[in-house]
């Protein structure tokens, strides 16, 4: 198994290329978060000039000092070769490629505020996964209009939990931007060894696939936390696939971004995984812990996202149960035990192609 393993690494590291022209970049790392810091992490790693916003001065001035963040990952020692600060104009100077980890619902008014401070020929690449629930649209929508003007958009999707990425786990991403130079471009200029991106042009399905999954997970832990075996989860995560696929589509998403990374790859890290918060929310609501007393302890973006899901579903006219009934297991208006009742007991079918 040893020799398997290290084959198979070996494999994986002679498979991801690499620019031999490609320059060191300014990238500026927006979000002192979990996430950011993997962020930092990795442009930092590929000898970048890694220019770092954290919103709080003490833990920007630790950072640089130490090279660690003190609240988030502490125990990652960051490489050399970034500085972090809690001056917004200082830290986005000069870049060429912005990543964004701030929240999703904080990121439009973010931009809004500093978008003198980005530079306009800048790639802005977001990490953040999540649909804009004040308008219940799209994140991109309401980003370019808080830049009211045109701004090059990117956005990172796929199964990542920062921790392992930090501690060099071999992931793989996409990166979608409507020109898929500019994909393209933040792909060379974040992969490695053990970090691969792929690049897209579907904006919409890397968007949606990252949003909508969430609500699904909490789905899949309240199937573990109800105590069904995998017979249950599996036959949960397929149909869930569908339907997820069903709504990228109608949207104007593709199919195959779905089956890729951004779907199912993420579909499966945030319903399997110990980390997922929308899991682990599922779970505990299934083991009767009401939802208000989960929401005190962490943030679940399944919550909120399912509704503009379902909102999605209706305004495309589409008939997807899953999402209708985690929706309304989160809005009280059904219990598990009687979302798995009506569920089992829908009209029998055929298992028909997606369109």
């Amino acid at each position: 198994m040893a020799a398997q393993a290290a084959a198979a690494g070996a494999a994986f590291e002679q498979d991801i290329h690499h620019d031999p022209k490609q320059k060191p970049q300014n990238v500026c790392v927006l979000g002192g978060g979990n996430f950011g810091t993997a962020m930092a992490f990795l442009a930092a790693s590929k000898s970048h000039s890694v220019r770092w916003y954290c919103r709080d001065p003490k833990q920007a001035a630790t950072i640089t000092s130490t090279r660690r963040n003190p609240r988030y990952l502490s125990d990652i020692e960051l490489p050399e070769g970034l500085q972090a600060t809690a001056n917004v104009s200082e830290a986005l100077q000069g870049a060429t490629l912005v990543i964004s980890a701030l929240p999703a619902q904080a990121t439009p008014h973010f931009i809004e505020k500093y978008r003198g401070d980005i530079p306009a020929d800048a790639i802005f690449c977001c990490t953040s996964k999540g649909l804009y629930l004040e308008e219940g649209c799209f994140l991109s929508e309401a980003m370019l209009r808080a830049f009211q003007r045109p701004q090059t958009l990117a956005f990172l999707s796929g199964p990542s939990f920062a921790r392992q990425i930090c501690e060099r786990h071999p992931t793989a991403l996409v990166c979608a931007s409507a020109k898929l130079a500019d994909a393209v471009q933040v792909q060379f200029a974040l992969s490695s060894k053990r970090f691969r991106v792929y690049a897209s042009q579907d904006t919409v399905g890397v968007e949606l696939g990252g949003a909508l999954k969430n609500p699904l997970a909490i789905g899949a832990g309240m199937i573990e936390g109800a105590g069904f075996g995998i017979n249950t989860l599996a036959a949960f995560v397929t149909r869930a696939t569908r339907e997820l696929t069903v709504l990228c589509v109608a949207m104007g998403g593709r199919p195959e971004t779905i089956s890729g990374l951004a779907g199912v790859g993420d579909l499966m890290l945030t319903a399997f995984g110990d980390l997922s918060r929308n899991r682990n929310c599922g779970l505990r609501l299934a083991k009767g812990e009401s939802l208000d007393t989960i929401l005190q302890s962490c943030t679940v973006e399944g919550v909120p996202t399912a509704s503009v899901a379902k909102a999605f579903a209706t305004k495309c006219n589409l008939d997807l149960p899953l999402f209708t009934a985690v929706a309304m297991i989160l809005d009280g208006r059904l219990n598990v035990e009687d979302a798995l009742d009506h569920l089992m007991s829908r009209p029998l079918g055929t298992e028909v192609p997606l369109l």
